[in-house]
């Protein structure tokens, strides 16, 4: 299934190339084809898959430095999507060797390491050795002098402990030899961990991806109270006023993107049981570690039974599909910042508002690196370039600042800012049709026809034909700790086998929750 690994820069300079069958055709040999259809952007942007003939194709990943080629063949293709998978670990793997970023000369410095690397990767076409630790027992990464040394000491070490052991305790260098054996046989775990502080983490971290659209009846419901003359500041409207505005907020998709990390310095092999309180949740597209009790999880959806690997891993991807909620769920699962927005405001329409509600949530101290991009518009081949859009600014901005960023876009910066307030900015879009201070530059049109009284009656009555500037979406952008929308906790971390840690050790614990945004975008 797998042919070949090439390694280039972003202008298909080869640095690289591992040919895994003598009849596995060269990089020079692809290159015209790869560069075709990468420079069709619409297929490129889609899938990152390239079909060289009816016999072989390219899956390729980028990275800031370089590109990683993988030649398949569609002969004896069990799972389509091995080579995808295939790649990031390949990528995974150099970067936990080199270090990242990535970069060519790296790769040109550590050529016969990578070739190692590859070979024990691959397994007559088909991928064999892939975890990371696993990989750093077969291959280590030192130097020739550093290992040559490293394995005296180690033969001479063990051979003085295998005499001595079996002069005094012959059943003991049994026991021992059946522990390494039984620590060498899984594939995840480096061999003879040892730590003097034992301590593990649980990181978990929900990503919101969500599309809201407004209605057209919170449209009118905004707009006329913003032009009542009896309304209260923006600023201090109630808290029913927000949430009718809010409950109208209508996503059109949404995802939460959940991840459990878990960092692991523990002596030995202990086992350990992980619980999580899922709330009656419906998890979709569980994709578990290997390290994780299959048959455990699935009898107790949330038990995470595991000899964890030696260091960082992702213990458990899921997917919290938000389209399959009723509208309240949906509305409560995104996260603890809630949008009020309104455009097409003002005589001239060209105004806009944001108003951000952060919840006051005692796990939380602070929102870190808040931003809101205001995106325009400004493709439309057909638009008169006398109306393009000059400016984007503020006319009433309570927290932060705004910079207009040219083409269209502006961003809302609020850095670091605490929970429980409500930031707002009342702002406008200028164009060439406008004057400095955002206003038509033709609605203040008087008659030069004094006389004519009744004429100029009926044009000031008459109805303004400006059309609405309004951003084409506005898109939030944050993270914080201490909270995840979904509600998942870690209910329990405990070590059910103590192999090879002592039973009087107690390793320090530690959980953490993270939220963070990926596409959060509020359309006009």
């Amino acid at each position: 299934m797998l042919q070949a690994v090439y390694i280039a820069d972003h202008n298909n300079r080869l640095t690289y190339e591992y040919l895994i069958n003598l009849s596995s055709p060269k990089f020079v040999s692809l290159i015209n084809t790869i560069t075709l259809n990468q420079n069709d952007t619409t297929f490129h942007d889609e899938l990152p898959l390239i079909e060289i003939n009816t016999e072989f194709f390219v899956v390729f990943q980028k990275t800031k430095n370089l590109i990683v080629y993988i030649l398949c063949s569609n002969s004896n293709n069990p799972n389509p999507i091995t080579p995808f998978i295939f790649i990031q670990r390949l990528i995974e793997v150099m970067g936990d060797y080199f270090g990242t970023p990535l970069a060519l000369t790296k790769i040109d410095a550590n050529n016969d390491t990578l070739t190692v690397l590859i070979n024990e990767m691959i397994d007559d076409g088909l991928p064999n050795v892939t975890d990371c630790n696993k990989l750093r027992d077969l291959i280590p990464f030192k130097s020739l002098l550093s290992k040559f040394l490293s394995t005296s000491n180690e033969l001479a070490n063990a051979a003085s402990k295998k005499s001595l052991g079996s002069l005094t305790h012959p059943q003991r260098t049994q026991s021992m030899t059946a522990e390494q054996n039984s620590l060498n046989s899984i594939p995840w775990r480096k061999s003879n961990v040892k730590y003097t502080n034992n301590e593990m983490y649980v990181d978990v971290v929900e990503t919101i991806n969500v599309i809201l659209k407004p209605t057209n009846k919170v449209s009118a419901n905004k707009k006329n109270l913003l032009s009542s003359n009896n309304h209260f500041d923006s600023a201090y409207y109630s808290t029913n006023t927000l949430l009718n505005l809010l409950s109208q907020l209508i996503p059109i998709v949404g995802t939460i993107d959940g991840q459990v990390n878990f960092v692991s310095h523990l002596t030995g092999i202990p086992l350990l049981q992980l619980v999580l309180t899922l709330g009656g949740l419906d998890i979709c597209l569980p994709s578990l570690h290997q390290c994780i009790n299959l048959g455990k999880w699935l009898d107790n959806p949330g038990t995470l039974s595991f000899i964890p690997p030696d260091g960082s891993s992702t213990l458990m991807s899921y997917q919290i599909d938000l389209d399959s909620m009723h509208k309240k769920d949906q509305l409560n699962m995104l996260g603890l910042i809630l949008v009020d927005y309104a455009s097409g405001l003002s005589t001239n329409k060209n105004e806009f508002e944001i108003r951000l509600i952060i919840q006051n949530v005692k796990t939380v101290s602070k929102i870190e690196n808040l931003t809101v991009e205001i995106v325009c518009d400004t493709s439309d081949e057909d638009s008169d370039e006398e109306s393009a859009i000059t400016n984007i600014k503020a006319s009433r901005i309570t927290h932060g600042d705004l910079s207009f960023k040219g083409h269209g876009r502006a961003e809302w910066n609020l850095r670091n800012i605490s929970s429980g307030i409500q930031p707002v900015l009342h702002g406008s879009i200028v164009t060439n049709h406008s004057d400095d201070s955002g206003s038509d530059i033709f609605s203040n049109e008087r008659s030069p026809d004094l006389i004519d009284f009744e004429g100029a009656k009926e044009r000031s009555n008459s109805p303004r034909l400006a059309m609405p500037i309004a951003p084409t979406y506005v898109k939030l952008s944050y993270s914080h700790k201490g909270s995840i929308p979904s509600g998942i906790k870690v209910d329990s971390l405990k070590i059910v086998s103590a192999k090879g840690l002592g039973e009087t050790v107690k390793p320090y614990k530690g959980v953490k929750y993270v939220t963070k945004t990926g596409n959060f975008i509020i359309r006009s």
